[in-house]
Formats: C-alpha cells, sequence, structure tokens
C-alpha cells in the first residue's frame, strides 16, 4: 500500500457507498457520490462481499464484547459480528441503508455519522469500521472513536480488495474505474499514528472469494458509487462491459468467484487518549 492523502477524500482504489461520508466533501464530485449511496443499497447488499470470519476474529479476539460498527451500510460486517456472539450496534448516516441492515438478526442500529457517534463515553469495547474509513473525517471522527471506546478496546479497519493480478478481474475493476484505475491504495497508518489517539497499530492480511452468477456481477458495479451518478445511457454502457466480461469469463452453471484480499488494521487507544477521556465522563457500564 502507498500513502495517500489524509483528508477525508476517497482513495482512487476503493469506492465504496458503504456509509460514513466526509462533511467536508460537500461541494464537487464527491458530494454527487456521497448522495448517491442510499439509492444503491439494495445493489450494495446483494453484490458485495461478505468480511472474512477470520479477520474479525484476529481484531475482536475472545469473549462477548460491545461492538460498534461504524459507517456500518447494510450491515455486511456487523453481521459477522453478531454472528460470532458480539453485541453489535450499527451507526450510518444513511436511513435507506440501515433499513437493510434491519432485516439482519442480532443488530441494533442508529443513523449517525463517524465525527460526531450518537454513544455514550467509554460504551463499547471494539470500533469496527468495513469499506468506509477513508470516507471520514479523520479529524473529527478519530477523537469521536477514542471518546466511544473503553480503556483497553480496540478499533479494527477493514478493506475488501479485488486481486488484480487475475486478468478479468483487472478488466472488470477498469469497466469500473474508468481513469481512476490504478490509483494508488488508501493507507491508514499515518492518520492513526499522526492523531496521537491510538498506538500498537497491527495490520494482516486476509484471503478470501465471492461467487457470483451474471446478476451478482452487475449488482457489483453498480453498488460502486461511480457507476450510481452516471447518466442513465453512461451506466447501461458499463453494464454492457460488464456483461461482456461475465460472458467471456463465466462457465456456468458454476460460479464466476472474484478473489478479495481483506486489509486488517487494529488499534488500541493510546494513553492520550485514554487520559483525555476520564476527563470527559465516567466510563459507561457494561449491558
Amino acid at each position: 500500500m502507498t500513502t495517500d492523502d489524509p483528508g477525508p477524500q476517497p482513495a482512487t482504489g476503493r469506492d465504496t457507498p458503504n456509509g460514513g461520508a466526509a462533511t467536508s466533501a460537500d461541494q464537487g464530485p464527491n458530494a454527487a457520490r456521497a448522495k448517491s449511496f442510499g439509492a444503491v443499497a439494495a445493489a450494495y447488499d446483494a453484490g458485495r462481499p461478505t468480511f472474512p470470519v477470520d479477520a474479525l476474529t484476529w481484531i475482536l479476539g475472545p469473549g462477548r464484547l460491545q461492538v460498534l460498527d461504524l459507517g456500518a451500510g447494510t450491515g455486511k460486517l456487523a453481521a459477522v459480528a453478531a454472528g460470532l456472539g458480539h453485541d453489535v450496534v450499527a451507526v450510518d448516516p444513511s436511513e435507506e441503508m440501515l433499513s437493510v441492515c434491519r432485516r439482519r438478526p442480532g443488530i441494533d442500529t442508529m443513523v449517525g455519522a463517524a465525527e460526531s457517534i450518537p454513544l455514550a463515553h467509554a460504551s463499547v469495547d471494539a470500533v469496527v469500521v468495513g469499506q468506509a474509513f477513508h470516507w471520514f473525517d479523520h479529524a473529527r471522527a478519530l477523537p469521536e472513536i477514542a471518546r466511544v471506546l473503553r480503556p483497553n478496546g480496540v478499533l479494527g479497519l477493514l478493506w475488501n480488495d479485488a486481486d488484480r493480478v487475475v486478468p478479468w478481474v483487472r478488466r472488470f475493476d477498469r469497466a469500473i474505474m474508468g481513469d481512476d484505475f490504478g490509483g494508488d491504495q488508501f493507507d491508514p497508518m499515518p492518520i492513526l499514528l499522526q492523531s496521537d489517539l491510538f498506538a500498537l497499530v497491527e495490520t494482516a492480511r486476509f484471503r478470501h472469494w465471492q461467487d457470483l452468477d451474471r446478476a451478482g456481477l452487475r449488482q457489483l458495479a453498480l453498488s460502486h458509487s461511480r457507476v450510481a451518478v452516471l447518466t442513465e445511457s453512461r451506466r447501461e454502457a458499463v453494464l454492457d462491459q460488464i456483461d461482456h466480461i461475465y460472458g467471456n469469463t463465466a462457465r456456468p452453471p458454476e460460479p464466476l468467484r472474484m478473489p478479495y484480499f481483506t486489509d486488517c488494521y487494529r488499534a488500541r487507544p493510546s494513553d492520550l487518549a485514554n487520559y483525555r477521556r476520564t476527563l470527559d465522563a465516567p466510563i459507561a457500564p457494561h449491558l
């Protein structure tokens, strides 16, 4: 990974409508993309991959935790956490996204943003963010994350990135990304370390696959905000490319297997974060 601008702009290599859009991106093309998130909720849920259980287990460790999925979108990551037995609350600014998330069992939902989390001080054991951290206004979001975490809590950041070594995946990405194809990947490490609010940042990578049919590959394309904001004619042109890729690659009835790497970051609140929290309010009790 290479270092990207530590501002709230989304990285060219990672595009997602999974909530938490930065409030500083209120103008220009990013605003249109941010506002497209709710409109693609169904496509996102149908087309986007889940997250590997091993990845979330690495972040959270053993035991039952109170987990906040921040920028939760349709609850892909929250569902994995709930399946592991954790108590999960999903927070996202998009009511449309959360309406899909509410269909999943074992997840509480709240409308809210990373820059103003609607939870009490020191009220959760873990904050996890899947496919959304690069949308946050980090100068405002990181203090909020540190505020709601307990002293021994953990922050986990996850990104699913398609393995572009595979030729058909590279063609799919080029059809979606257009001129942005091949851009640098977002690296959260400098942002975490420069904030002075998190320490002991660790990384890990996990491999997994997503099985797709023709409709699933189209939904995956439609779930990208770059496609969602196109005019209807240009969007159909992109989908024609996607159909062509499927027709020349898939061997029905076997599914087309999209290969992914899940890059994970795990960090603990720093001594400074813990000290600031004690000045703000008492620690909330466990439920």
